[in-house]
């Protein structure tokens, strides 16, 4: 199976190289004229300069300004027999198979940063013309950088992009605003940021195990009058963080939608 990316920076590369390495590929052609150092991949300047041969998949992983401008210049000979996936955000299916013409299916993919060290989640989506082989080799290919969820309505990525897709960042200033903590009580800013970025991966790797629940882990830690009730307390007054997280899921969601909107 062979691939082609039209756009081959930090997340597109970062999938297509961890494809060549589970051999889920068996090549990879990448259209980037920015792109100096080598890679993997054979890399094109244009589309224009790509040999006209047929590829299995094709990911436009360019500025969602330009997708359907790159769609729609694409010749007949490279996407004959190809899926599409798109993870530029905010282009709808329908704009997508309009610029291609509906020469071959569309997959809407939402990937996240973690993609770059393989622990990513991506939302996937689709209509029924994929057909399941299809459907099951992408989720095999998005499976190898992290976790891969198709969603059955494709607003339903402005939620995935609300909670997922800019998730990282939530945690990122979490991480921030903890390790700032650590140092307002004495720490060093070295010591302080390890122990943030360490307590989060032990965090998240508790959270991921098969039949985790976030409720009993968070228990299991707050022992009654301790440390860490005394914490949690604090957090929990007024519903206050619950608040400010779902009002920050919101903002996200209503902007994913004017985006996908041309907003």
């Amino acid at each position: 199976m062979n691939a082609l990316f039209i756009g081959y920076g930090r997340m597109g590369s970062a999938i297509g190289e961890a494809w060549l390495s589970a051999g889920l590929v068996d090549s990879l052609s990448a259209v980037d004229p920015y792109l100096q150092s080598a890679t993997s991949a054979a890399l094109f300047s244009s589309v224009e300069a790509v040999p006209a041969e047929p590829y299995d998949i094709i990911v436009v992983a360019v500025k969602p300004a330009y997708a359907c401008e790159v769609l729609a210049a694409l010749p007949d000979a490279l996407c004959q027999r190809a899926v599409v996936i798109s993870v530029a955000a905010g282009v709808t299916a329908a704009s997508l198979g309009q610029a291609l013409r509906n020469r071959c299916p569309v997959v809407r993919a939402m990937p996240n940063t973690p993609v770059l060290v393989g622990a990513g989640c991506t939302g996937l989506y689709a209509d029924a013309s994929l057909g399941e082989t299809k459907l099951e080799l992408v989720t095999r290919l998005f499976a190898a950088v992290g976790t891969a969820s198709w969603v059955e309505r494709e607003e339903l990525l402005d939620a995935v992009t609300a909670i997922s897709g800019s998730g990282p960042a939530y945690y990122h200033l979490f991480s921030e605003a903890l390790a700032a903590a650590g140092v307002a009580l004495g720490l060093s800013p070295e010591l302080a940021r390890s122990l943030a970025a360490q307590t989060a991966l032990g965090a998240a790797t508790l959270q991921t195990q098969p039949e985790a629940d976030f409720v009993a882990l968070r228990t299991a830690v707050t022992s009654p009058n301790g440390t860490t009730a005394a914490a949690i307390a604090t957090f929990e007054q007024d519903q206050a963080l619950r608040q400010l997280i779902g009002a920050a899921a919101r903002a996200a969601h209503q902007r994913s939608r004017e985006l996908s909107q041309g907003a």
